[in-house]
């Protein structure tokens, strides 16, 4: 089945990855860049054989060639007691799919013939499209994971608005590389080809064609010059493309190359600003630079929405986490953000909510909601939708 050039599902907003990288111990991250990694999208063709029972003259036909050894036309049609005409149609038919070859009237099987003939079952080949997502720096096919519904690919370098999940701008990459047809000839040989979308069925694999896709993620520099990558596959790092960061290390220079700002002037301008209210900046032991704000900065009437408590501001490559004392309302704030994490396209199972619960209760210093307190918080503030899908998780 070939991937949707476009998926209908929005790109997950830059402040997941950012809660994400922040709390990882002993990591200081800098800057996040929203990046479109380039693809090659290939699109093959093969054979994908349907399995059917054999006609009672085929399966004898094909035994009397391969066990009694009988190759003339002429022969088979005296050893079956069958006219001349009824065997060549039966054997045309057979040639057609591929099972053997009739030539000056002698009849040899094919390998699809022989394997037929082994499992007793008559092979017919049938046309498959296949699309295949290659990684265009190492020439490296994806996974089956980077083909579920979830992961956004584009066709071109530009992202349409509504499937931006923020105010995120993506800036392709480059890579000086020119496809090769051996990296699907190569692929179509490996045992595990299975893994990579390509399914062991398909058979006389060729390449159509093929063109540029964008896989849209987040790298996050570091300060000791490592690069952090997050992609929509899952909620963690993406270990495939942090291993294409360390093989290459143009992507290293590319980013550090990056024009960085003093992010106190960055963030001493934003507070001016007074979006939020007044605050006071403090950078954290892990590097990242905190807003506190009044409590009263947060609510349904005041300047900020009560979920943005604990999340990040992005601003020209810098994040800031907005903070608040308040240790109360750090834990409403959670209540609420988990209820409406049960409604997240992201978010298949119990066992997924309670991980990304956990790392936002750590996230807010609080301790874990627990499932009453979620129900009771749900209640009181009529999220009756929220809580219908929270039990339908757990």
């Amino acid at each position: 089945m070939s991937p949707a050039a476009a998926r209908g599902r929005r790109v997950y907003p830059a402040r997941r990855a950012v809660e994400h990288a922040v709390a990882l111990d002993g990591v200081r991250p800098l800057r996040l860049f929203p990046v479109l990694w380039p693809l090659w999208q290939v699109e093959t063709t093969a054979n994908v054989y349907d399995e059917q029972a054999y006609e009672v003259i085929d399966r004898f036909l094909v035994r009397a060639v391969l066990e009694a050894g009988i190759h003339q036309v002429d022969e088979l049609a005296r050893f079956f007691g069958t006219p001349v005409s009824l065997v060549r149609r039966c054997l045309a038919f057979l040639q057609v799919i591929g099972h053997l070859r009739v030539e000056a009237d002698t009849v040899r099987l094919t390998e699809l013939g022989h394997r037929a003939a082994a499992d007793g079952i008559r092979y017919v080949p049938k046309e498959s499209r296949q699309d295949l997502y290659v990684e265009q720096y190492t020439g490296q096919p994806l996974p089956r994971r980077y083909y579920q519904g979830s992961v956004p690919v584009f066709p071109t370098p530009e992202v349409p608005e509504d499937r931006l999940g923020d105010r995120s701008r993506f800036q392709p990459l480059f890579a000086p590389t020119a496809f090769q047809p051996s990296i699907v000839e190569e692929l179509a040989r490996r045992p595990d080809r299975a893994e990579f979308n390509l399914p062991r069925l398909l058979r006389e694999l060729s390449v159509l064609r093929q063109h540029d896709a964008f896989l849209p993620a987040y790298v996050i520099e570091t300060a000791d010059r490592g690069l952090l990558v997050y992609t929509a596959v899952a909620a963690e790092r993406d270990s495939l493309f942090e291993d294409v960061c360390r093989q290459v290390p143009a992507i290293q220079n590319m980013i550090s190359a990056e024009e960085s700002a003093d992010p106190r002037e960055i963030w001493t301008a934003w507070l001016a600003e007074g979006r939020a209210g007044r605050g006071t900046l403090r950078q954290l032991t892990n590097g990242v630079w905190r807003a506190t704000l009044r409590a009263d900065a947060f609510g349904p009437d005041a300047r900020l929405p009560l979920s943005r408590l604990g999340s990040f501001e992005l601003r020209r490559r810098h994040f800031l986490q907005i903070w608040c004392d308040d240790a109360g309302l750090r834990r409403r704030a959670v209540l609420e953000r988990a209820l409406n994490m049960t409604r997240a396209a992201d978010i298949e199972t119990g066992e997924e909510l309670g991980r990304r619960i956990d790392a936002l209760a750590r996230q807010l210093g609080v301790s874990v909601p627990t499932l009453t307190q979620l129900r009771r918080y749900g209640r009181e503030h009529n999220l009756h939708a929220h809580l219908a899908r929270l039990d339908a998780l757990v």
